[in-house]
């Protein structure tokens, strides 16, 4: 199966320097991007009344690949290389095709994603846009709103976890954008089935059904419809950006009568940030909260940074994160705070990141506390 996939890479990527060679006409329009990252780290954590726990490591973390090619003035193509952060690597097409018309336009987009291993789609969908609306149908992610400063290395979560982005996982339905020049508006409906528990994986003892999937009384999950309202608000007035994102979900069994347990999804986001000089500052909030049954857990972050530009491509940063696991009852926090550097590692190119972080986690559960550390580097070359 290895010889099979270095075989499919090695033609792939022959005939993705060969076609340039029929773009009826165009010349050699081949264009690549990448990132190659390396790093160095070291990591320590101890739980409180235990023994710390130190990991030292020299890690590859992105490295990424993107050849594209325009095949006309209305269509394009790329072969896109992916591993990230030491898990299983990809390769994906995409393809692009795209129509005006005065103001308007119509864009498709389609990414087939790992076409070396088990095929699937990645984004999905027709745009159509004019010069204050854009309306977008099908499979596509969220709005990334999130901003939480350098941050290079920070301590342990202590399985925590940080809510970066209010996202709804595999979102399919319809978004519609309006640019109201200093304010712009989104609103996104996701239009979604997913499915419940398989027949073989309850017989295997091993559930398989989507986390959306909401649970029969007593039972198993089951196949679901899913909808709701994801509204994005951005402001940028002079110096000072602002965001605001929310979204709430319903869930309904796709076979009436199905007595189902309560299920609930919903979250916020407000981001903002100020630009002073060379220096700039951000705060923001994200909370949610999930309810399956019984359970009811409602996760938060409260962030903050300042970064200051300092000359010559370097930069300096310090931000500081309290997570919460949202626990009804003995809930864990905690307390990250960090600085970082970034400069030119000789070349332009190359980014050499600096940072070192600590952490501080509290409960009222023995062993869900501690304190740790965390210090490294890493080497970015985008090119």
């Amino acid at each position: 199966m290895k010889k099979f996939k270095s075989l499919m890479l090695a033609a792939l990527a022959s005939a993705a320097l060969a076609a340039p060679s029929f773009a009826g006409g165009h010349g050699s329009n081949l264009a690549m991007t990448g990132e190659v990252v390396v790093g160095m780290k070291m990591e320590s954590s101890t739980p409180d009344g235990g023994d710390t726990t130190t990991n030292q490591d020299t890690y590859i973390g992105d490295v990424n690949a993107k050849l594209t090619s325009a095949v006309s003035d209305g269509a394009s193509y790329a072969f896109e290389f992916l591993k990230d952060d030491e898990k299983a690597g990809k390769v994906s097409f995409e393809m692009t095709g795209t129509a005006t018309s005065g103001d308007n336009s119509i864009k498709a987009f389609a990414d087939l994603s790992d076409i070396t291993g088990t095929m699937g789609y990645g984004d999905v969908y027709i745009q159509g846009a004019n010069k204050t609306l854009t309306v977008k149908v099908g499979q596509f992610g969220s709005s990334e709103n999130y901003a939480g400063g350098m941050g290079n290395f920070q301590a342990s979560d202590f399985a925590v976890g940080n809510i970066e982005h209010i996202t709804i996982a595999g979102f399919q339905g319809i978004q519609a954008n309006v640019d109201a020049g200093d304010i712009k508006l989104e609103a996104a409906v996701p239009w979604m089935k997913v499915n419940g528990d398989s027949a073989e994986s309850i017989a295997a003892g091993t559930p398989d059904g989507n986390a959306y999937a909401v649970t029969q009384t007593g039972g198993n999950k089951v196949d679901t419809n899913v909808t709701g309202i994801r509204p994005v608000i951005k402001a940028g007035l002079g110096s000072v950006n602002i965001s605001a994102t929310f979204y709430t979900l319903s869930f309904s069994p796709q076979k009436s009568g199905t007595d189902t347990l309560d299920k609930s999804d919903a979250g916020f986001q407000l981001m903002g940030n100020v630009a002073a000089g060379a220096a700039t500052v951000g705060l923001g909030y994200t909370s949610k909260t999930t309810k399956d049954g019984d359970t009811e857990t409602t996760p938060s972050t409260l962030n903050g940074y300042v970064e200051v530009a300092l000359g010559g491509g370097s930069s300096v940063g310090a931000s500081f994160n309290i997570l919460g696991d949202g626990a009804e009852t003995d809930e864990t926090k905690v307390t990250r705070i960090n600085a970082s550097y970034n400069t030119p590692f000789f070349v332009e190119n190359v980014t050499l990141k600096l940072g070192a972080g600590t952490s501080t986690a509290s409960s009222d559960v023995d062993g869900k506390g501690g304190s740790g550390t965390a210090l490294g580097a890493s080497w970015n070359y985008g090119f």
